[in-house]
């Protein structure tokens, strides 16, 4: 049985009209076992929202939810004010919702840039001509371009993430899902990363961002989600989020003092 929901004390109000993206009442099954149990959120448009919560919580399984990479079994997913909940992920992707992964999957095979040309032609739409000026435009702006013709597979740890990010971008998304972005990452890897999405965020890119390193993502975003037992525990101003005792039960393991 699952415990009672918390909120969050100060939740900040909802900007007016439709969010850029907003999920209400979704539920995923696996036989018996909830993953995601009435969860219902949004993100304003370029608004940048972060979700933690323990292993287990439902975080990937609402990202999944929401790019369309499976079928939820109750529920509604809108985009703009468009109901999306039986579209599928690749058009979401051309509608404009794009996701990065927890471990980069860049195509090994391919050059850094014939990554982001894939990305820019079969997620973009954009044809030969455009797409090539497009990916390297993405190039510039991610700090790729010293590594434009160099084998993904030859790529550091912080540069796949790049990938990762640069691919998203290519598909000129509204919405970006970026999956525990900064894992494995060294500090001084994370401080580019962080002004690499802070970027976006000033370009106006709705963000909604699970991560486990705190501080990483306090830097960044306007709103905290907490996750817990496939529900959501608390959200609101991400310091209250932290300091609610239900979240320092379920995902710091602690007890308020």
């Amino acid at each position: 049985m699952h415990k009672q929901v918390a909120r969050a004390a100060a939740k900040p109000a909802h900007s007016t009209g439709p969010a850029a993206i907003e999920a209400t009442g979704l539920v995923k099954r696996y036989g018996s076992m909830r993953a995601l149990d009435a969860v219902s959120m949004r993100a304003d448009r370029g608004e940048a929202v972060g979700i933690v919560g323990p292993n287990g919580a439902g975080k990937t399984t609402l990202f999944g939810a929401l790019a369309g990479t499976f079928p939820v079994n109750q529920g509604s997913i809108t985009y703009h004010g468009k109901v999306i909940t039986y579209e599928s992920a690749a058009t979401r992707c051309a509608m404009g919702i794009a996701r990065t992964y927890q471990v980069p999957r860049p195509f090994i095979g391919m050059t850094v840039f014939e990554n982001v040309l894939v990305a820019a032609r079969a997620g973009g739409g954009r044809d030969k001509a455009e797409a090539a000026d497009f990916a390297a435009h993405v190039l510039d702006e991610t700090g790729l371009m010293k590594l434009a013709n160099t084998p993904a597979a030859a790529a550091g740890l912080l540069d796949r993430k790049r990938i990762e990010v640069a691919r998203a971008m290519a598909t000129s998304p509204q919405v970006i899902l970026l999956d525990e972005i900064g894992g494995g990452l060294t500090e001084a890897e994370l401080v580019e990363l962080i002004v690499l999405i802070d970027t976006l965020k000033a370009g106006g890119m709705t963000i909604i961002w699970i991560e486990h390193i705190l501080h990483a993502l306090l830097k960044v975003i306007d709103r905290l989600i907490c996750m817990s037992e496939g529900r959501i525990l608390a959200e609101g101003d991400p310091h209250d989020v932290m300091e609610n005792p239900a979240v320092r039960r379920a995902y710091l393991g602690s007890d308020p003092e």
